[in-house]
């Protein structure tokens, strides 16, 4: 019975601890190296969430779609404590080594990210489409994550890879984007 006694007495002590510790990681499958040759994943942790759903929080799908852009950026950024994506520059030409990414690369890794607001809530105005392609100039071959807007269904790309790692995203109407945009 002491024993029970000592067991009981260590549980009432640690149980007002136990609702101080954080809350457990989160991960995301993403890819780097072009073509998503190599794999890795994101942790992310409750002050990361905490930052996610406060930047989400908008009034409209405008202020939202402004946050999107700003959450990938971010999510980037997090994804390169654990991996080596903060090597990745804007476009191709001026990449060079591990961590560097490809439209496909950051197509994909955009519309994990987008999931994953999709299913904590954070996107209210928007749903999650496949990935959208173009080829402007038949060998000018370019992806981008997408979302629509829920309430008159026009859809925007959602594309980092124009720019540095970290930087946001342009969220563009998806026929500005089909045109060939290109922020440079």
């Amino acid at each position: 019975m002491p024993a029970l006694r000592h067991l009981g007495l260590c549980l009432a002590l640690l149980l007002p601890l136990a609702a101080e510790w954080p809350a457990h990681s989160e991960t995301l499958p993403i890819c780097y190296n072009y073509g998503c040759k190599q794999r890795g994943e994101a942790v992310l942790g409750p002050l990361d969430n905490d930052q996610l759903a406060s930047l989400l929080d908008q009034p409209d799908a405008e202020g939202e779609r402004a946050a999107v852009g700003q959450a990938i950026g971010l999510m980037n950024q997090i994804a390169a404590r654990t991996t080596p994506i903060a090597a990745d520059r804007g476009g191709n030409v001026q990449d060079s080594g591990d961590g560097s990414q490809d439209c496909i690369d950051h197509s994909r890794n955009a519309t994990t990210y987008l999931h994953y607001l999709l299913e904590h809530g954070w996107l209210r105005f928007h749903r999650v489409l496949e990935p959208a392609w173009r080829a402007p100039w038949l060998v000018d071959l370019h992806y981008a994550a997408v979302i629509e807007d829920l309430k008159d269904g026009l859809r925007y790309a959602v594309d980092a890879w124009f720019f540095d790692h970290g930087h946001p995203a342009a969220v563009l109407p998806l026929p500005d984007w089909n045109k060939g945009f290109s922020p440079q």
